[in-house]
């Protein structure tokens, strides 16, 4: 039997907008899951191929919106997530 390895983190602005949650399948897989508002709305399921795709996908766009760490008018609202420090639901395990 092999090791799994979860990695789930908050996602959105926010507070109760989502988190994005990734297990490692052995030998070759990865799950990745997301979840709105506490409803999971998907999950795949990536190759290591995919894996390395959706890596250079997110640093093409993350070169794209820059490093401002403060939001937008738009998302000034007393809900608005103060840090990205992890919450109770949100945790890394080996």
């Amino acid at each position: 039997m092999g090791i799994e390895k979860d990695i789930e983190f908050k996602v959105g602005r926010r507070l109760y907008d989502g988190t994005i949650r990734l297990s490692v399948h052995p030998p070759q897989l990865v799950q990745l899951s997301v979840c709105y508002k506490s409803e999971r709305a998907s999950s795949v399921m990536l190759t290591h191929d995919q894996v390395q795709t959706l890596m250079k996908a997110l640093a093409s766009l993350e070169q794209s919106i820059g490093t401002a760490n403060e939001p937008s008018e738009d998302w000034d609202s007393n809900e608005r997530r103060l840090d990205d420090s992890p919450d109770e639901n949100s945790r890394k395990t080996a």
